[in-house]
């Protein structure tokens, strides 16, 4: 081989290799790597929880969804980060329920819901309703709630408080207990 041809190789290796380099570095990841995925804290740890419970025909009644549930070890109760729940009633209403902290023990089928609770009904062709408090248990199973601490029932205008709930959710049926006062406001009736 020449000089001239020897040299003439040699450029167009090197400017093959650097233009290859280039091409790698432009589709190469990044030198930084992605931040590592946050250690879990405990033993049995679940984020992004969606949970369904279905009816007998199959659809379903109960949905319960949280970013994330913790639980000690060998424990059946778990601690929800800000629980949202929807359950349907007989009558075609809808229940969603909401708080800040939720606990489930699936031993006994219970939800607490705690710190800033919201239930809000939905039923066709009436207004919605809402239910608030700082403490709520929900029996999942039976689709009730109980309450021993006050709470505030609000429906359009309607302003009802008292202390003690017990509300069957599958029947539409809400019961104060105790020290019940509030404002009724009449709908106007369309027609």
């Amino acid at each position: 081989m020449t000089p001239e041809r020897t040299r003439a190789l040699a450029v167009v290796l090197g400017v093959a290799a650097l233009a290859s380099y280039g091409l790698l570095r432009f589709f190469a990841p990044d030198d930084n790597p992605p931040p590592k995925p946050e250690a879990a804290r405990q033993d049995n740890e679940i984020r992004g929880v969606e949970m369904r419970v279905f009816d007998k025909t199959g659809a379903p009644n109960l949905v319960l969804v949280s970013p994330r549930i913790v639980s000690p070890k060998r424990g059946d109760e778990y601690l929800i980060e800000t629980p949202l729940f929807d359950v349907v009633s007989d009558g075609g209403a809808r229940w969603k329920g909401e708080a800040r902290i939720g606990r489930l023990d699936i031993g006994a089928d219970r939800l607490w819901l705690e710190d800033d609770v919201r239930l809000v009904g939905q039923r066709p062709s009436r207004p919605s309703a809402t239910i608030t408090g700082q403490r709520i248990e929900f029996q999942m199973t039976e689709r009730v709630v109980l309450s021993e601490e006050p709470v505030a029932i609000s429906q359009g205008d309607s302003r009802v408080t008292g202390v003690g709930l017990r509300a069957d959710l599958t029947r539409d049926r809400v019961v104060l207990q105790n020290d019940v006062e509030g404002v009724y406001v009449t709908q106007k009736r369309r027609g």
